[in-house]
């Protein structure tokens, strides 16, 4: 098994006069779930979809699942994104475009079906699989968005702000599956809930001003006596 699902070197991004990315340097371990903190513009988002191939840094290496930079003839079907902001079609149902996701993943017809029943099921919207979208309310159409992030059991899962827009009940039942796959597969979380965050991540990143300015697990701030939101403040 490789050692990191994800390894950055000194990865930089510039959005006109403004770095996204600066060094940006970060190894994320193979069956962890890794959270990133940090205000916003710092380049959490911007690394995630770097690492993902939606955006192309200016310079530095990314190695994902052992196998290099993001390649669709390598990892497709092996990675997952949930972006902050997604816009959905609002005329489709959660389960016919979730097995239209499915089935770009190479998933067949029957095969694609049955993934997009379990996901959906697993954010607890089996009941509204045939509904359209249109009539989903906000948080049910970030669980529809999160859904697709599981669809074929990708290895590597990025997820953005997954619990932003869920009531507690929901925010809960998304934590408890999160965890359901540590070990089996690689998870990193961006989220400003940092109560939420210290419950289910294994390991924490802190980035400031597009980079990494200190990696820690949760047992070792645990066995300094502090929370996450007490080491992300400095206390």
């Amino acid at each position: 098994m490789i050692a990191s699902a994800v390894s950055t070197r000194a990865l930089t991004k510039r959005y006109g006069k403004r770095k996204a990315l600066d060094g940006f340097t970060l190894d994320v371990p193979a069956g962890s779930i890794m959270g990133l903190v940090g205000r916003n513009g710092s380049g959490k988002t911007t690394w995630m979809m770097s690492v993902a191939g939606l955006v192309r840094p200016g310079s530095g290496e990314i190695n994902l699942l052992g196998r290099g930079p993001f390649d669709a003839s390598v990892h497709s079907g092996r990675i997952a994104i949930l972006p902050q902001d997604s816009e959905l079609p609002l005329e489709m149902t959660p389960l016919s475009l979730l097995s239209a996701f499915a089935r770009l993943q190479g998933l067949g017809a029957k095969e694609a079906k049955a993934s997009a029943q379990k996901a959906l099921e697993s954010v607890n919207l089996s009941d509204r699989a045939r509904a359209s979208i249109r009539s989903l309310s906000h948080g049910m159409r970030k669980r529809v968005m999160t859904a697709q992030c599981f669809l074929g059991e990708p290895e590597l899962v990025l997820l953005d702000e997954p619990m932003n827009g869920l009531d507690p009940e929901e925010a809960e039942r998304m934590r408890n599956f999160i965890l359901s796959g540590l070990g089996r597969r690689t998870t990193v979380i961006s989220s400003h809930n940092l109560l939420d965050l210290g419950r289910i991540a294994t390991h924490v990143a802190f980035v400031e001003d597009g980079k990494v300015s200190r990696v820690a697990t949760m047992k070792e701030l645990s066995d300094s006596g502090k929370t996450l939101e007490e080491a992300y403040l400095g206390r």
